[in-house]
This record gives C-alpha cells, sequence and structure tokens, in this order.
C-alpha cells in the first residue's frame, strides 16, 4: 500500500433521507474584518475568505440583517471602515461573494438594529411610534420584510432560507429601551397571541414574495439551548404559527452544558414529534485555544469535558461529533457561528478586537487557515457514511524522540492511504480519529517523522497485517486502538511489563488461548469455581461483554466474533479473586 501525505477532498453535498445535510458558518464579520485589515490566508497564501470556506466543504452561509443599525456610526474605527456593517448594503455585497463560491445563504432578519438573543429584542427606533399598535407594527413586518427581498431578488439575490427573528425563546420586537450597557427594558405588553401574528406576518411575507421568484426560501425558526425546542416549538404551533419549514435552535457547551449525546437525544425528539419540520442547529461555537490575543474578553470559554485538552484538533473532534450527531438523529444541519471574526482594531460596542480569536479557523498572528483546526469540520468525508463509527488510535511516545511530530499511516477502505499528524495530548500520548463503516479492516503503524522509514517496529504478537502492521477491524460502535511505541501494550507501559496484566489486578491463575484469536477463546481455569462473571473490555474501558458462569471445571468458551479487531482485556471476577488478562482478537 502506498501512502499519501495527505487525503483527497471531494466536494458534494451530503444527502441524508433525500435531502442537504448543510454544513455552515456565520459570515456575518467577514466584510468588516476585511476592512479592518484582516488578510485570509491559506498555506501562507492571501485567498477570498469564502472560497477559503467553500473549498472546505461549506455549503450554507448564514448572515444578520439589522433595519437600520446606526449605532455603529459612533464607533471609532481604523480608516477604511465603513460607517455600518449587516445593513442591506452590506449583506448584498454577503451573499453576492457567498453565491460566487457556490454557497447557498440563510438570511437572519434580527428584525431589531441591534443583537437579537433571549434577553433582547429590541424594537427598531423608526417602528418605536407602533409599538404599541398591533396591527400598525405587522404591516412594518411585512413590508420591510418583503421589500427587502424584493430588492435583493432583483439583483439575483435571493436568499435559499431565511430565519424570522434571532434566539426567540420569549419572541420578537418586546423591548423599547437599552441603556449604556445595551441591556434592553421597556417591554411591550402582550403574549403568545401577539407573538404569533408577528410571527405570521412575517412568514407571510416571505410566503408572497416567493410566489414571483424562482428561489423559494425555507423559513426557520430560531430557540437557544436545547431544553427550549420541545416548549417553544409545541408552544407556538398552538398558537397559530405553523407555516414554517426549520425547526432552529442554538446549542453551546460554554452556556448549556448539554453533551454532545444529549444533544442527539434533544434532536431526535424534536424531529420525532414534529417530523414535517427540519431540524436545524444555527449556532454553535467550540474553542481551540483557552489564549485571549486581544483586549477583548473571550465569551464561549468552557470545554466539553470529553473533549480535552483544548487544542486546534479537539475543536474538530467535537465539531465532527457535533455534526455527524445532529445528522443522525435526523437534523438537518449545523452552523458555526463567526468562524472569521478575526482580531482586528476594529470596535464592537464592548472594546477593540473579537471575542472569538480563540474560536476562529484562523491563526491570530497571520490569519492563515489552521489545517489542524476546526475549519476542516464542514469536510464532506466525514458525512459521507451516516452508519459510520468513530475509530481512535492513540499511541504512547515516553522515551522516544517527537522532535519532528508523531504520525500514523494508515491505509483506509477503497486502496486509499495516508500519512497524518496525530494530536498531541499532553503527558507523551498522541491521538488521530476517524469515521469508518462497520466491517473496514486494515493496517496502521506510528511514526515519529511523517515518513514510512520513521516507523515503529511492531512486535510479532500484535504485527496482524502481513506480518508488520498493526491490525484495525470496525465493529458496529466506536472503537479505539492504543498501544505503547513499539509494544502491543497500552500507553504508559513498556515492552517489559509483565504480559497479560494490568497493575493491581495481576493474580496467577488463569490463561486465554488462543491468543491472538478469531472466533472463539477459551479460558483455561486450573482451580475449581462455582461461580464467576466473566467480561470482556476494550482499551476505553468500556464493557463489550458479559457472561455468567457456573459449575466451572477446566476451560470456558467465549464467542468473539462479533467484535472488532484489536486489544481487549478480559476480567473474570470470582468470589475470592479479580483476574485480569489480555488477548487480541485478530
Amino acid at each position: 500500500m502506498k501512502y499519501y501525505a495527505v487525503l483527497p477532498l471531494v466536494l458534494l453535498n451530503i444527502a441524508v433521507a433525500g435531502q442537504t445535510f448543510y454544513r455552515g458558518n456565520d459570515l456575518s464579520y467577514v466584510n468588516q474584518m476585511e476592512d479592518c485589515g484582516a488578510v485570509f490566508k491559506e498555506n501562507g497564501i492571501p485567498k477570498d475568505v469564502y472560497r477559503i470556506f467553500a473549498d472546505h466543504g461549506t455549503n450554507l452561509v448564514r448572515m444578520r440583517l439589522w433595519v437600520d443599525p446606526a449605532w455603529q456610526n459612533s464607533l471609532v474605527q481604523p480608516e477604511g471602515v465603513k460607517l455600518q456593517y449587516s445593513d442591506f448594503e452590506d449583506i448584498k455585497e454577503a451573499i453576492s461573494r457567498s453565491k460566487a463560491a457556490g454557497m447557498e445563504v440563510m438570511l437572519d432578519f434580527h428584525l431589531s438594529d441591534f443583537w437579537a438573543d433571549p434577553g433582547r429584542q429590541l424594537i427598531p427606533a423608526s417602528w418605536l411610534g407602533v409599538a404599541n399598535d398591533l396591527a400598525a407594527l405587522n404591516d412594518s413586518v411585512y413590508h420591510y420584510i418583503f421589500r427587502v427581498l424584493t430588492d435583493l431578488n432583483k439583483d439575483s439575490l435571493m436568499p435559499e432560507m431565511v430565519a424570522i427573528g434571532n434566539e426567540t425563546n420569549s419572541g420578537i420586537l418586546l423591548h423599547t429601551t437599552v441603556n449604556d450597557n445595551w441591556d434592553a427594558g421597556g417591554s411591550v405588553s402582550g403574549g403568545w397571541a401577539r407573538q404569533a401574528q408577528l410571527f405570521n406576518s412575517a412568514i407571510k411575507a416571505v410566503r408572497d414574495i416567493s410566489d414571483t421568484t424562482g428561489i423559494k426560501p425555507k423559513i426557520a425558526l430560531h430557540v437557544a439551548d436545547p431544553k427550549n425546542m420541545a416548549w417553544f416549538y409545541s408552544n407556538i404551533i398552538s398558537y397559530g404559527v405553523t407555516d414554517f419549514d426549520i425547526m432552529g435552535f442554538s446549542y453551546y457547551y460554554a452556556w448549556h452544558k448539554k453533551s454532545i449525546a444529549e444533544l442527539g437525544t434533544a434532536v431526535k425528539s424534536l424531529k420525532t414529534a414534529h417530523p414535517d419540520y427540519d431540524v436545524m442547529a444555527l449556532e454553535t461555537g467550540y474553542l481551540w485555544t483557552t489564549r485571549n490575543f486581544d483586549g477583548m474578553g473571550n465569551i464561549v470559554t468552557t470545554p466539553d469535558p470529553a473533549y480535552l485538552p483544548v487544542i486546534p484538533e479537539k475543536q474538530l473532534e467535537y465539531m465532527v461529533d457535533y455534526a455527524r450527531t445532529v445528522m443522525k438523529n435526523g437534523g438537518s444541519g449545523v452552523i458555526f457561528w463567526e468562524p472569521a471574526w478575526v482580531s482586528t482594531p476594529c470596535r464592537t460596542p464592548w472594546g477593540r478586537g473579537s471575542s472569538h480569536d480563540h474560536l476562529v479557523y484562523f491563526d491570530p498572528v497571520n490569519t492563515n487557515f489552521m489545517a489542524n483546526g476546526g475549519g476542516r469540520w464542514m469536510e464532506p468525508h466525514f458525512y459521507e457514511n451516516p452508519d459510520a463509527v468513530k475509530v481512535t488510535f492513540k499511541v504512547g511516545m515516553s522515551g522516544q524522540d517527537v522532535s519532528k511530530g508523531v504520525y500514523i499511516a494508515i491505509d483506509m477502505p477503497g486502496d486509499s492511504a495516508a500519512i497524518v499528524p496525530m494530536a498531541d495530548l499532553g503527558d507523551d500520548l498522541y491521538s488521530y480519529f476517524t469515521y469508518l463503516a462497520p466491517g473496514d479492516s486494515g493496517s496502521f503503524i506510528f511514526l515519529n517523522d511523517s515518513t514510512l522509514s520513521a516507523g515503529e517496529t511492531v512486535p510479532a504478537a500484535c504485527a496482524l497485517w502481513e506480518g508488520t502492521g498493526r491490525k484495525y477491524g470496525v465493529g458496529q460502535s466506536n472503537t479505539s486502538y492504543a498501544y505503547q511505541w513499539g509494544t502491543c501494550n497500552p500507553p504508559g507501559s513498556t515492552s517489559s511489563d509483565q504480559e497479560g496484566s494490568l497493575p493491581g489486578f495481576y493474580v496467577p491463575g488463569i490463561e486465554i488461548y488462543p491468543n491472538p484469536a478469531q472466533r472463539n477463546i477459551l479460558v483455561s481455569i486450573p482451580f475449581s469455581c462455582e461461580e464467576a462473571t466473566f467480561e470482556i473490555l476494550d482499551f476505553s474501558g468500556k464493557s463489550m461483554k458479559t457472561m455468567h458462569q457456573n459449575n466451572m471445571k477446566d476451560h470456558v468458551s467465549m464467542d468473539i466474533a462479533d467484535l472488532p479487531a484489536g486489544i481487549y482485556f478480559l476480567k473474570m471476577i470470582t468470589k475470592d479473586n479479580l483476574i485480569i488478562r489480555r488477548f487480541i482478537h485478530a
């Protein structure tokens, strides 16, 4: 097998249940960042930033639209920076550039002059005179949305999707005042019956213009936090808001503290309850460092403890797992919020710089796309097979030279192969993950340079691929292969460690044969045993199979044919002993 330094990237739209799975990014800040001096690069070469995103699989760009963001006029900005962004002229430019790069567009009507979120839904200044006149406010909403979409359509810039409001947990057009910290106040009276009329006025505007246009935008609503998804959509539907297409939500671990598995459960539950609607994560984000690179404080600061340490490779892993979980549970897409809001001399109401410099896909020094970071989560090869499972490879490098990096040479199904860098997890441990189909198998070895000549010497006991390479096999669930460099032992151990033992759990007695085994293992028992429990664990400690046995003599047989190839531990628990042995499933 010939190994190559990179895997080919084939751009395509991934279809799930007959529709496209959207891998999106919110690029609302991009035009301003360029005017503020940011020069986006890939491989050290300046490149159109929209093309960078498209080339890595982005097929949907989200952007916000404010009614009249005149508050920006008072911000002191560097020379060459426009007075306003996220207004109509700015989104025209952004839509044009997005479509030119081959990406679809979601236009997010904030229905406000300022950021809208769960605690701040400011009525635009030009509509304050009719804030308490519901009929007039409905008319303002309708004609504003109809006019914006009409004008966009005249320039062939109709978006493929529109969102009515942003994180509308309590509704839209609620507040009349804002203080110096931009906190909202002066709430307008009225409940969900009022909200239903406002939402339906906005929806009607989209549907009416769609009757005359080639592109007929899908309509999204948007709630923050998965815990609010079920009640929000059931509630708004009960008030007669039904003519929309996408049930959107925001979920960030830093604020909502739900695991990716819990996210999947919420998506599946919502899709099951409302099968006629799409379900989409309209906002998420995840950090690749805990550092702050400018004077503006970072706002997404808490990592998921299942994805430590906080490094670019873990940002990628988190986002791929996140998106695949949404996809696997019936969701139609994921959008990352502001991955190009890099640090520049420009100001926001809260300071100079960016609160996302630790989340963006570009390094803070050269604004160069980081190939080892989260900017690759959109690449289609991660999603081509919805039934694929996660396979993780780890190697302990204690005592080895890692000055040139640590790599894995791995062959994939379909005669593809690659030499790829492994992530440094600290404590001499390195990791690489991919997604493969159940039943896939192949070979791999670890390298401490990017060439095959720098490969480890794999002991014969675990050189199960043509006598020289390690072997992996993919089962029905996530799988991990972890070794100490040049041994058959788990990371942190050495080749001189006692074969088959785990610290604190070695009791002379049973043996496993054959070892390596293929379909069955026989466990020799040289003593009488009235009752025992046998449990097979993978390297991560996950229980793969359990069997209870009574009145044992000589030996016990266990079927392992349904387990993926790899190294396992057999744990035997009796009244008097806890005995653990390692075996190899070939």
